[in-house]
């Protein structure tokens, strides 16, 4: 489609300056209803912004049951007998202008002394991922509290920190086994 010659076509009809008129009115009024664009000014601040972690506590140690012994393929599902699994994430939200470099995020579960230290090196969102599968030293019990602790620190001091108190839940341990696998047979020491 050519505007050229629409543009040039002087004096405009009526009905094209009305239009014209009618859609600058409604972009105007969209912009002033909505406000427009509006860049976020970030604060200056590292901030922590999201925890989201939870810790499990598998006490019972359960293994597959197995048939005349048959030899089994098995996936497993949830925390290990006898463990503690500590899963989730933590947003650390740091602003464009920050320099001082390197930042470590610190999280730490008090109760039983675990700690994981990550390094970011960029600015903006950043999540830090929370994997940790303990053994049970019997510090924590189903329905306890536990302290998570997280701090960002640069050149060694603390930047901000936050502290989160979590419920110890149950967790149990599953198997899902394929038993096609034959028995084996005529094994020669």
């Amino acid at each position: 489609m050519n505007v050229l010659p629409w543009l040039l076509d002087w004096p405009p009809h009526p009905l094209s300056i009305v239009l014209f008129l009618l859609v600058t009115a409604f972009s105007v009024g969209t912009l002033v209803l909505f406000g427009g664009v509006v860049d976020d000014a970030s604060t200056d601040e590292v901030t922590i912004d999201a925890v989201d972690v939870s810790v499990r506590l598998n006490d019972e140690v359960q293994y597959p049951d197995t048939e005349n012994g048959s030899i089994q393929t098995c996936l497993a599902s949830g925390t290990p007998g006898d463990s503690v699994s500590i899963l989730g994430d933590v947003t650390v939200d740091i602003p464009h202008d920050f320099d001082t470099w390197p930042l470590v995020v610190d999280v730490r579960l008090a109760p039983i002394g675990e700690t994981s230290t990550t390094s970011v090196d960029e600015t903006g969102t950043q999540g830090i991922d929370i994997f940790w599968l303990v053994e049970d030293d019997e510090t924590l019990s189903v329905g306890d509290t536990a302290t998570l602790q997280v701090r960002v620190r640069a050149d060694g001091e603390t930047i901000t920190d936050s502290t989160r108190e979590l419920t110890v839940q149950n967790d149990t341990r599953t198997y899902d086994c394929d038993q096609s696998l034959a028995p084996p047979t005529g094994v020669v020491g």
